[in-house]
C-alpha cells in the first residue's frame, strides 16, 4: 500500500491475518483517534483498494475482504447506536438502489452523520422503489441518499418517480454508480463522504425543529 500510513498498514496486516478482534479494535482505535471519515478515507479505503488489487493480480484475498467488511460494518453500527441524541426531528434516509448489492458506504455515512448529531436510518442495499415511497411517507424524512457503486443500478427514472411531499424532502445521490449521468433537478450529486457529511449535516440544520 504506497503511501498508506501506520493504522491503514496495521489493519491491513489484521485482516490478512483473519483476525476480526484486532481488525475491529484497529477500527475502533482510529475512528476514537480521527472520527469516522479520516478512518474511512484514510485507513480502510487504502485496505480494501489493496486487496482488491490482490485479487486482481492473484486471485486470493477474498476472504480477508470479507472480514474486513464485515468488521466495519460492526465496529461502524455500534459507533452509530452509540452516537448522542439526534438534533433534527426528521431522519435522512439511507439507502442502495434497487439492484445495489453493496451497502457498506452507507453504513459509513450512517455512522458518520451520527457522529454529527443527524439522525438517519439506514434501508440497507438493493431497496425497491415501493418500499422507499413507503418509508418515506411513514417517516418524512427530510432528506433520501441513493447509493450506486455500478452503472446499471444508476436509474434516473427511478428518480423522477421519487414522490413529491410535504414538507418538501431533499433527494441526493451519491457512489460512482452515478458518474457521467444526468441527474435530473432538484436531485443532488454527492461526490465524496465529506462532501455528502457536510451537505446533510446543512440540510439537517436548516429544517431543525420541523
Amino acid at each position: 500500500m504506497p503511501g498508506a500510513g501506520v493504522r491503514a498498514r496495521g489493519l491491513g496486516r489484521a485482516a490478512l491475518a483473519l483476525d476480526a478482534v484486532a481488525t475491529s479494535e484497529s477500527l475502533y482505535a482510529s475512528i476514537a483517534a480521527s472520527g469516522v471519515q479520516v478512518c474511512w478515507d484514510h485507513v480502510v479505503r487504502p485496505v480494501l483498494s489493496a486487496l482488491a488489487q490482490l485479487w486482481a493480480d492473484t486471485g486470493a484475498g477474498t476472504e480477508a475482504e470479507h472480514l474486513l467488511s464485515e468488521c466495519v460494518i460492526g465496529v461502524f453500527a455500534a459507533v452509530a447506536a452509540a452516537a448522542g441524541p439526534a438534533g433534527n426531528v426528521r431522519p435522512v434516509l439511507l439507502a442502495g438502489m434497487p439492484g445495489e448489492h453493496h451497502d457498506l458506504p452507507v453504513v459509513v455515512l450512517c455512522a458518520a452523520l451520527a457522529q454529527r448529531q443527524v439522525g438517519c436510518r439506514s434501508l440497507g442495499a438493493d431497496l425497491p422503489m415501493a418500499s422507499l415511497v413507503s418509508a418515506m411517507r411513514r417517516t418524512g424524512p427530510l432528506a433520501v441518499v441513493l447509493w450506486s457503486q455500478l452503472t446499471p443500478t444508476a436509474d434516473t427514472e427511478m428518480l423522477r418517480s421519487v414522490p413529491r411531499m410535504h414538507p418538501a424532502v431533499r433527494i441526493f445521490v451519491a457512489g460512482p454508480g452515478w458518474a457521467g449521468t444526468d441527474i435530473p433537478p432538484p436531485v443532488t450529486r454527492l461526490d465524496t463522504l465529506a462532501g455528502a457529511i457536510d451537505a446533510l449535516s446543512a440540510t439537517a440544520a436548516l429544517t431543525a425543529g420541523r
